[in-house]
């Protein structure tokens, strides 16, 4: 099957379908990173290497 569809396909055509697949995947990570709904977690994550630190001092 992929070898039939691979056979009739120009080589020009597999770099922009990897690049479509990059672009998608890229346009869907930025939109999840982006939503307000997980500020909070991230505001929580972003504090997590110090916490260690502040424990410690104490």
């Amino acid at each position: 099957m992929w070898r039939d569809l691979f056979a009739n396909m120009s080589l020009f055509v597999l770099p922009i379908l990897a690049m479509c697949i990059f672009v998608a995947i890229f346009c869907t990570v930025l939109l999840r990173v982006s939503q307000r709904a997980r500020a909070p977690e991230y505001d929580r994550m972003a504090s997590l290497p110090l916490a260690d630190d502040h424990q410690e001092n104490t």
